[in-house]
């Protein structure tokens, strides 16, 4: 668990490899990452680009 002041960031290849996955994903399953990470960090920034690149609603 982190404290509320703590940043989490991806660095660039761990940034790619999770687009990378993203993209493998149905829409539906990019929206169930959005909502596992409660669209929030670097994982819930990543996937919330994949939805607005996709055309993704929630």
């Amino acid at each position: 668990m982190t404290s509320d002041d703590t940043t989490t960031v991806l660095d660039a290849a761990n940034e790619a490899a999770v687009r990378m996955m993203l993209e493998k994903l149905t829409d539906h399953d990019v929206t169930v990452v959005y909502n596992n990470v409660g669209g929030i960090g670097p994982i819930g920034d990543v996937a919330a680009q994949a939805m607005k690149d996709r055309n993704i609603d929630l």
